[in-house]
């Protein structure tokens, strides 16, 4: 029986489990010859073909992308009686936090105004990484 050679032990090639019906049997192939684990190395820890920082962090997106989200938010609404999404949403977490050990219940407006105002930063956010990466790229000359 050929042995596979690893984390320096010794290891039987051949594995087998059996159930009730049928019995099936694992091999495992030989380890390579050193020469071969050496390139592979050398090729895994070359150059690598994408790039390890490809979200570059740029505080001036967070910033213009946070005031670009929250300034139309504050803008008032007729499909909220006059109020402003951001306005609703603080007013509502004001209200949960009147009954504070209790949390906010399943058909609270909280939910709505929480998912609707973080949804829109998530997209400010996306949409203004795209926009300053494509920029300093060059996609956009």
């Amino acid at each position: 029986m050929a042995t596979v050679l690893g984390m320096n032990t010794a290891l039987p090639t051949r594995c087998g489990f059996s159930t009730r019906t049928q019995t099936a049997r694992l091999t495992a192939r030989p380890a390579a010859p050193r020469s071969m684990r050496r390139t592979v190395t050398v090729a895994a820890g070359g150059t690598p073909s994408y790039p390890n920082d490809w979200l570059p962090k740029d505080p001036v997106v967070v910033g213009a992308s946070v005031a670009g989200w929250v300034l139309p938010s504050n803008i008032g609404v007729s499909a909220l009686g006059g109020k402003s999404l951001f306005g609703a949403f603080v007013s509502s977490i004001g209200q949960e936090l009147a009954h504070f050990p209790t949390g906010p219940a399943l058909d609270s407006n909280f939910w709505l105004y929480m998912v609707t105002w973080h949804v829109g930063l998530f997209i400010a956010l996306f949409l203004g990484q795209i926009g300053v990466q494509a920029r300093k790229q060059g996609y956009l000359d």
